[in-house]
């Protein structure tokens, strides 16, 4: 799909169907995961129309995938939440694809994301810092930046990148709110002591 980021224009939005709409988040997932050198993933919707979250990226024994909302293919405010959540989740594919080779020892930042997967914090064990956890924020500054890279004059697209800015920035609040002024350093020493090896 050679111009897949005209398809999120409302007018054009609007005339697809559920279906063309999940073909355009592939064709998208594949674009962003060739910008990552990174094989593309499989899509699939979750139907739970209670699933407190837009999208989630996880690997099993079938390989690595990305679950997305049903929300995002029916209701045609959410598609700029359905772009930044696939560079969200590809992100992370990404960043799984580089901690699972062997890593040089200058390679500080693929090394901090080993750790933070092994000793990862979920939003339902502690919000803070699920979002200020470092492969969090790699994914987060990500799609942001994917999304500032398409502008649209669209009110969708100027909620959704709002949407988007504020829990960035929030979440920094946040972090400064509970653990003071060193919350990166008391941070990481928490994702240390979370995960199962020492890196």
């Amino acid at each position: 799909m050679l111009f897949v980021y005209s398809k999120f224009k409302k007018k054009k939005w609007l005339k697809l169907g559920p279906e063309k709409r999940l073909k355009v988040l592939i064709a998208l997932e594949k674009k962003i995961a060739k910008k990552l050198k990174i094989a593309p993933l499989k899509l699939e919707i979750n139907e739970d129309e209670n699933w407190g979250c837009f999208g989630s990226f996880s690997v099993d024994e079938n390989g690595k995938k990305i679950s997305l909302n049903t929300n995002l293919l029916y209701e045609p405010k959410y598609r700029f939440h359905a772009m930044e959540t696939i560079a969200h989740e590809t992100r992370h594919a990404y960043q799984h694809t580089i901690i699972s080779r062997d890593l040089k020892w200058y390679e500080f930042t693929a090394k901090k994301w080993r750790r933070n997967w092994s000793g990862y914090f979920n939003s339902s064990t502690d919000n803070v810092m699920y979002n200020n956890q470092a492969i969090e924020r790699d994914a987060q500054k990500y799609s942001l930046k994917i999304l500032k890279q398409h502008k649209y004059p669209d009110e969708d697209y100027i909620r959704t990148y709002d949407a988007v800015k504020y829990r960035y920035d929030q979440a920094e609040v946040e972090a400064k709110k509970k653990y003071g002024f060193f919350y990166k350093h008391k941070i990481e020493k928490n994702i240390k002591n979370r995960a199962k090896y020492d890196y």
